[in-house]
């Protein structure tokens, strides 16, 4: 039997519309049991550990953290709040859980270390696996400085393999920048092909192509990407011996550890997810007020990818940043939508009439053009809560009604606000309160009932309530 898999990922830039996609398994199972089984085996996964369950179910990686502990006898840990990605929240909820296996990705991490004012040990943590972007040096060593007891292991592997397909464990040694991709699990290649299809020597970049028979069988009405991607291997004269290109760069080095070295094509990773900025550029160009436009990726202030869009608007238009987003929140996931807007008289070119990326300026600092006018801040509260977004958001003026959305904010840097925002006030802020009222005015307000709240003395009747413990009578 035959299923097929949605994949919420716009990572297929074969249609002229970004589309979610689906790809073909012949045995779901038995690809899944592949891996289970050897990372149950490898890292002896017991009835004694305890999994923690932090990913989105729209992300493919979920299966690890489910099926793991399920699989092993293990215990599949759930957080009961839907603020658990704070950095304060998650790092205590994980050390008062005793967890001892972690799934995430690198950007995550980062965020939860940079924002964190609690003091956890997270003594019970034996394993963190980490895949979905670049691991860094500099992640791993404040990692380990402040949680000595896991030992770190990097994961690689599209979704279209399943799951994984390489790994290197961090006990091995930390090497300088990004980490290696290391080596391939059971009965699985990791090869190297130059352009013409040959073996690269060691050293020598070239795509990473895996090869094994736990993968998709493709991608469901999408033939263009079916032959470029899954190919039948070119040593071999057996048609179900197929290749799967990655589009990734790498290369092997002298101690055959596999390297990433960047992608051939211009997909990028915007905090854990496959993105391609041309499928951004063919929705915003259908824009009837966009003249002509170029969607790229660009490193902020603290080392992150973010989606920027360059935007030539046709003569006499009015057009705002807050209406081409609202545009594109139609069209794409949030996760596709630029951070930021500039504005050109003119898209760059190079001499053979390309986009020419090195002369496209950096984002502005000053406050994009919004529909909503703009209020300066008109308290101390709310001057210190603007003194906050601005520093976080690398802007140098914002509005107390803009919305932190519009101005380019993420989920990642709603964290930042709440852990900054708790330092300043001494205010437990729910991250969710930054979604539900994402301008500074609502915040202050936020801020300030939570703060008399504190200040005023409860009733006897509010004291014996509120002190009863879960489910008492």
């Amino acid at each position: 039997m035959r299923y097929c898999v949605l994949i919420s990922e716009h990572s297929v830039a074969s249609s002229v519309f970004p589309s979610t996609f689906f790809i073909l398994f012949a045995d779901p199972a038995r690809l899944r049991c592949h891996f289970l089984n050897w990372q149950r085996e490898t890292f002896d996964i017991t009835p004694q550990d305890r999994v923690a369950h932090l990913t989105s179910v729209s992300f493919d990686p979920v299966l690890r953290e489910i099926f793991l502990p399920l699989t092993s006898g293990a215990t599949l840990c759930l957080p009961e709040e839907i603020d658990i990605l704070a950095a304060n929240d998650v790092l205590s909820w994980l050390d008062r859980e005793r967890i001892s296996v972690l799934h995430t990705v690198p950007s995550l991490a980062q965020s939860w270390l940079t924002n964190s004012t609690v003091e956890v040990s997270l003594n019970a943590m034996r394993w963190v696996f980490f895949a979905g972007e670049s691991l860094t040096e500099n992640l791993v060593d404040r990692w380990q400085s402040s949680f000595p007891s896991a030992e770190i292991v990097n994961l690689y592997g599209p979704a279209e393999p399943t799951l994984a397909k390489c790994f290197y464990r961090l006990s091995s040694g930390v090497h300088h920048g990004v980490q290696p991709l290391g080596r391939p699990l059971p009965q699985t290649q990791a090869l190297v092909l130059s352009r013409a299809n040959q073996l690269c020597s060691i050293g020598e970049p070239g795509e990473i192509v895996l090869r094994t028979p736990f993968r998709s069988l493709g991608y469901i009405n999408n033939h263009e990407e079916n032959r470029k991607r899954f190919v039948k291997n070119p040593f071999r004269d057996d048609e179900k011996d197929q290749l799967y290109y990655t589009g990734d760069r790498g290369r092997y080095r002298p101690d055959g550890m596999l390297e990433f070295l960047g992608r051939l094509d211009d997909q990028v990773k915007i905090r854990g997810v496959r993105v391609e900025p041309n499928e951004v550029t063919v929705t915003l160009a259908r824009h009837p007020e966009v003249d002509s436009c170029f969607v790229t990726n660009k490193r902020d202030e603290q080392s992150q990818t973010r989606l920027v869009a360059y935007v030539v608007i046709t003569e006499q238009s009015k057009t705002t940043a807050s209406e081409l987003r609202a545009y594109l929140s139609k069209e794409l996931p949030v996760y596709m939508i630029p951070s930021a807007f500039v504005f050109l008289d003119a898209l760059p070119l190079t001499t053979r009439g390309k986009v020419d990326r090195r002369a496209l300026p950096a984002p502005d600092v000053v406050r994009p053009d919004l529909q909503e006018a703009f209020v300066a801040p008109r308290s101390q509260s709310e001057e210190l809560v603007a003194g906050i977004w601005s520093n976080v958001l690398g802007l140098e003026r914002i509005g107390v009604y803009d919305s932190f959305f519009e101005l380019g904010g993420h989920s990642l840097l709603a964290v930042q606000i709440v852990s900054r925002i708790r330092e300043v006030f001494e205010v437990e802020l729910p991250l969710r309160s930054l979604f539900e009222t994402p301008t500074i005015a609502g915040l202050t307000e936020l801020i300030e009932t939570i703060r008399l709240t504190k200040q005023r003395p409860r009733s006897y009747r509010e004291t014996t309530t509120s002190d009863r413990k879960v489910g008492e009578i």
